[in-house]
């Protein structure tokens, strides 16, 4: 039975109707849907999603304010959180996989455009060496400078942790090192950030994606 707070559809109500109408609140939204129940809650496609969700879920709990500023950027004025935007994005692209080939590093924002290219090398021990090249940048904008991240890659679907490392230069020629823990196949991201001439906000492009084989010795 829902439960009201006023007069059914005057105010506000939770809870289901009859087992068919579901009444609740979304950010403080109210809303009305269909009751649904899962055909097969432990079906082999929703046991994938929610192992991708709890990946995106854990790697955003590692993620450092570089890795996590073009989610936050992406959501600006909106009512969805950057970590939803971040599982969001990454989620739909990532079932069936079993890298993290495709995962999404960052979200373009504004007029913002990525470098033009990216050259990653490797130096022993454990150190991936981004050299971006910079791309022209847009009319009414700045570049601030350029930002790069690296994650172990890995299976998405079983749960997985995963840190994300990040750096970031703002002195031409930009190029960033970034030192990880381990060896292993890397999934690196390396995007440009900018700030607007007209108001000074920032924003930041999408990033360039390569993948680094990182030794020990």
């Amino acid at each position: 039975m829902a439960r009201l707070t006023a007069p059914l559809m005057s105010l506000t109500a939770s809870g289901t109707i009859g087992k068919a109408l579901t009444f609740s609140k979304w950010k403080g939204v109210p809303y009305a849907r269909t009751r649904v129940i899962p055909a097969n809650p432990k079906s082999t496609a929703q046991q994938e999603v929610r192992g991708v969700f709890s990946t995106l879920t854990e790697m955003w709990k590692r993620m450092d304010y570089l890795a996590r500023n073009p989610f936050i950027l992406a959501v600006r004025g909106q009512a969805m959180t950057a970590r939803n935007k971040h599982i969001q994005v990454n989620t739909k692209i990532l079932i069936d996989k079993a890298t993290l080939n495709d995962l999404v590093m960052s979200v373009s924002t504004g007029q913002a455009v990525p470098p033009t290219s990216a050259a990653i090398d490797v130096l022993t021990p454990l150190n991936i060496i981004i050299t971006p090249v910079a791309p022209t940048v847009p009319t009414g904008y700045t570049l601030y400078g350029i930002r790069a991240a690296a994650v172990l890659d890995g299976d998405p679907s079983p749960v997985i942790t995963r840190i994300t490392y990040s750096g970031q230069n703002i002195i031409t020629p930009y190029e960033i090192t970034i030192v990880v823990p381990a060896a292993g196949t890397y999934q690196v991201g390396t995007w440009c950030v900018y700030t607007r001439d007209s108001d000074d906000l920032a924003f930041e492009s999408a990033a360039l994606r390569a993948q680094a084989e990182v030794v020990a010795e």
